[in-house]
């Protein structure tokens, strides 16, 4: 009885069922991978509306960390790493911005090693931010989740994110002033304004002129006026439009660049 052929047979079964088995492990486990990175996205990008942080720090273990690298469209890079505290407060600051709308698309994803208690994830999202006050940031990030399975829940142990910030429409804009020592001397402004992919560098002549006990404040085509109260108005036609209160020559400019000439591009101004 030659017993060659079906010992080898056995031998070729007994390799192939673990490794279907395997497969099979495999499988289940990416698609229970596919489910967490699904529901952190979703419950992500729904928190301003939902304000429930809790929900979406369930992804992290108590002891997760973090490294960011940021390359913002000024050309300048930050480094920054931090922790589950750090985490839970940058949440806050979302739940408190007014008006905030999150995006974050998926648009690429590797699982590079899975096992059954292991598992690190690499994916690429485009992202965006928008705020009523009109900060709109847009640029994509490669991030890489290292996870770890406790009980029935996967939770993130470690995270890094890679960020190119693409273009800028609203932010914080930076002036630099040169004030003549009068009163009816003039300003010239140079204010560097976001302009989506780039900045932008404006020149601005203030000219100042006092009539009685009020200042008229003329740059390009606009007119000001500055009031005795302090009161400072945009004169458009017949009609006045307040802008704010001002002490000086430098907050009325500072102001009229804020809330009138930039007030589309700058949320903030920050001065040189």
């Amino acid at each position: 009885m030659n017993f060659r052929t079906p010992v080898l047979l056995l031998l070729v079964l007994v390799c192939m069922i673990p490794q279907g088995l395997f497969a099979q492990t495999d499988e289940a486990l990416r698609k229970e991978l596919d489910q967490f990175l699904n529901g952190f996205v979703q419950d992500y990008v729904s928190l301003p509306k939902t304000k429930n942080k809790q929900n979406f720090l369930k992804y992290f273990a108590k002891d997760a960390t973090s490294n960011l690298f940021s390359y913002n469209i000024s050309g300048s890079s930050r480094v920054s790493n931090s922790d589950y505290a750090g985490l839970d407060s940058y949440l806050d600051n979302i739940i408190r911005s007014s008006g905030i709308t999150l995006g974050y698309e998926v648009t690429e994803k590797h699982y590079t090693y899975v096992s059954p208690n292991l598992a690190t994830i690499v994916y690429r999202i485009n992202y965006e931010t928008k705020e009523e006050n009109g900060i709109w940031v847009k640029g994509i990030e490669t991030v890489t989740m290292a996870l770890e399975k406790v009980g029935n829940a996967w939770l993130v142990m470690h995270y890094t994110v890679f960020q190119i910030e693409d273009e800028k429409l609203k932010g914080t804009c930076i002036c630099e002033l040169f004030i003549a020592e009068t009163d009816d001397g003039e300003v010239v402004a140079k204010t560097t304004i976001p302009s989506g992919r780039s900045y932008n560098t404006k020149f601005d002549n203030f000219e100042f002129r006092t009539v009685g006990t009020e200042q008229i404040i003329r740059v390009g085509n606009a007119s000001f006026k500055r009031k005795a109260n302090g009161s400072l108005v945009q004169l458009e036609g017949d009609e006045e439009k307040e802008l704010s209160i001002s002490n000086s020559k430098k907050e009325s400019v500072l102001s009229i660049i804020l809330n009138s000439l930039y007030k589309d591009s700058c949320t903030r101004l920050k001065e040189k």
